[in-house]
């Protein structure tokens, strides 16, 4: 289901602070700023074109999709209180999961203040790992319980590519 919102409800305080399009991770959108979690990812592709790039945001079982901007550039707000996988994968290159928790977004005295976050993601050829794979999420961005600051934690574990991943790959 893609779920691209340009303008949405009445939301035009919270859609003038974030970028024009934005992958909503929730076919409603939030009610206020403060209700939502805006990320701003830039990826990174040896060959350095994003067309093919998909990215894709879970949350409670609902699958949102879209596109990259030319530059590499994604933009998506998730609502706060939720747990998301973002899913992001080029042909011929591995695909990459962040989980992103947003349940303590609030904490800590953060209340009534938008909270952007940036990263970045590098997308690495399939060819170049030697028949590897990640063996779960490379990372996840969450919130500290209680104290609401940002807490992000990186897992690159590689482990060898079944043999459903491997029939995939074609090599001429």
């Amino acid at each position: 289901m893609v779920s691209l919102h340009k303008a949405s409800l009445g939301l035009t305080t919270l859609l003038s602070l974030l970028t024009t399009t934005a992958l909503w991770a929730d076919p409603s959108p939030p009610a206020s700023v403060m209700d939502a979690v805006s990320l701003t990812g830039w990826l990174h592709a040896d060959d350095l074109r994003m067309g093919d790039v998909t990215v894709e945001v879970v949350v409670n079982g609902t699958v949102n999709s879209g596109g990259v901007s030319e530059n590499g550039r994604i933009d998506v707000i998730l609502p706060a209180g939720v747990m998301a996988v973002l899913r992001i994968s080029k042909p011929g290159h591995l695909t990459k999961e962040v989980l992103v928790d947003t349940r303590h977004v609030n904490d800590g005295g953060f209340d009534g203040k938008r909270r952007h976050v940036s990263f970045a993601v590098v997308l690495e050829a399939r060819k170049d790992m030697h028949g590897l794979t990640y063996a779960g999420p490379v990372g996840s961005l969450g919130f500290d319980d209680g104290g609401g600051c940002l807490v992000v934690e990186h897992d690159q574990h590689l482990v060898p590519e079944s043999r459903e991943q491997r029939q995939q790959i074609m090599v001429f």
